[in-house]
Order: C-alpha cells, then structure tokens, then sequence
C-alpha cells in the first residue's frame, strides 16, 4: 500500500507526449500540495494507474495517439466516479466539449494555459469535488 502525506493532492498524469508529461510532472512536483502518483503515455497504462493508485486527481490529455482517450475517460467515469477529472489538450471543440460535459468532466483547459492557472484550476477542481484527500 502507497503512503502519501496527509492533505496532499495525488495527481495521476496522462500525456502521451514525453516532453509536456516530463515538464508537466516536473513542476507539479513543486508544489507542496500535489503528490504526483503517477505518470502515463497511453489509455491502457491510463486506466490500469487510476484503478490502481485511485488519486483524487486525474490530469489527462485524452487525444492521445492510441485514439483510445476518450473511451478511457468514459471508463474513468464509470468506474471511478469519485475522482475528479480536468482535460489538459491542445485540440477542442464544440463536440468534445459536449462529450467531456456528458461525462461530468467540467474542467478543460487548453494546453496553452499558463502555468499558474493551470495550478489554480487544479486546486480549484479538488476544492469544489467536496471529497475527502487520499480516499
């Protein structure tokens, strides 16, 4: 069993780009509220981390190249139902958007967002789940 420090945010990251996940995790990693659990390159490693780890926190860029994303996302959701999900990609539009929606996936952002706002909406996403850390 995985010990975290108490009042943390486990985050599981999933990118499958090696230089936005490596930068990524590298600056949640400062942050003395977010424990990174995990990170991942695809939707199969994706899914099988979140069932795993259960972080209060999953950050993931469902285009991934497997084209499997958004059936992972929709696994998440059903199995998973407690974790909150944000959607970090560069591609959005109106039909995926619907779709995040539909899965109760209120958090998207573009991959352009700066930095301390994607930090912002992170906190922002745990604090407005209203579920405990660590569980």
């Amino acid at each position: 069993m995985e010990q975290t420090q108490a009042g943390k945010i486990r985050i599981l990251l999933a990118d499958d780009h090696p230089q936005v996940r490596e930068q990524l995790a590298a600056r949640l990693r400062r942050e003395s509220d977010f424990d990174v659990v995990g990170v991942t390159a695809n939707s199969v490693q994706t899914l099988q981390r979140a069932q795993m780890k259960r972080p209060d926190l999953l950050l993931m860029d469902p285009i991934m190249r497997d084209g499997l994303g958004l059936a992972t996302l929709r696994q998440v959701r059903a199995n998973l139902p407690n974790m909150v999900v944000v959607v970090l990609t560069a591609f959005i539009d109106t039909t995926l958007n619907i779709q995040f929606r539909e899965m109760g996936i209120e958090h998207i952002l573009a991959k352009g967002v700066l930095p301390s706002e994607l930090l912002s909406e992170l906190r922002a996403a745990i604090n407005t789940s209203h579920r405990p850390l660590g569980g």
